[in-house]
């Protein structure tokens, strides 16, 4: 085989990951599996799509072996196929995020409509720990916490905060973070939390973000 012939074979491989990844429901769908592992049926719902077209999706990111399936009793249960998707999508929100300006335009309407007037990231928030006392809650769904959480965040789903405002000290400063840059539940926790005269402050970053950091750590 030439040298040619074998680039040329190489790259037709590689750019089925491209294409896998070229949608935008399947970016969502990888997102969403980055949390917790999901049935089809689920999917389908949270993207808002039919499951044929959820599974559809579903068996190109699979082609490119992006996500893996187990058969649980009837079900078949999808999830990420290892942490270098992870990666490989964490770069590709970076380097949009840096270079398309259409993005920041799109994340500085949404902070403005949320009224978020101050976000930290996962450097600022170690940064902070050391000089301030601060609570981290996870606002997701428990289900999501108990998957995978950032280490000593503390789990109150955003539809169970209004009644658990009693749990937390109004002498930290509570972090709220969620699913990372383009989710929306931290924003509306601290929404909550600041009307209740907490000093809140929403946290850009998400599990897979401080997941990923502690693996260039180590």
């Amino acid at each position: 085989m030439s040298e040619t012939s074998l680039k040329e074979k190489v790259y037709q491989e590689l750019s089925r990951i491209t294409h896998a990844i070229s949608n935008p429901k399947r970016m969502e769908l990888i997102d969403i599996l980055s949390q917790k592992k999901h049935t089809v049926e689920e999917l389908s719902k949270k993207i808002s799509i039919s499951i044929a077209s959820t599974s559809q999706h579903l068996q190109v990111l699979k082609s490119a072996k992006l996500v893996e399936t187990k058969r649980n009793g009837n079900f078949i249960i999808y999830s990420i196929s290892d942490d270098s998707v992870l990666r490989l999508v964490s770069s590709v929100k970076e380097l949009g995020f840096r270079k398309i300006a259409e993005i920041e335009r799109l994340i500085n309407d949404f902070k403005s409509d949320k009224n978020i007037l101050e976000s930290i990231t996962l450097d600022d928030l170690f940064a902070r720990s050391k000089k301030e006392k601060i609570l981290l809650i996870d606002v997701r769904p428990a289900e999501e916490y108990e998957s995978g959480h950032i280490k000593d965040a503390v789990s109150i789903p955003l539809d169970q905060l209004k009644k658990r405002l009693n749990e937390l000290p109004k002498s930290k400063t509570i972090v709220a973070y969620c699913r990372g840059a383009l989710c929306v539940m931290a924003a509306d926790a601290v929404k909550l939390l600041q009307s209740k005269k907490f000093k809140a402050i929403r946290m850009e970053d998400g599990y897979v973000e401080w997941k990923l950091k502690q693996q260039e750590q180590n």
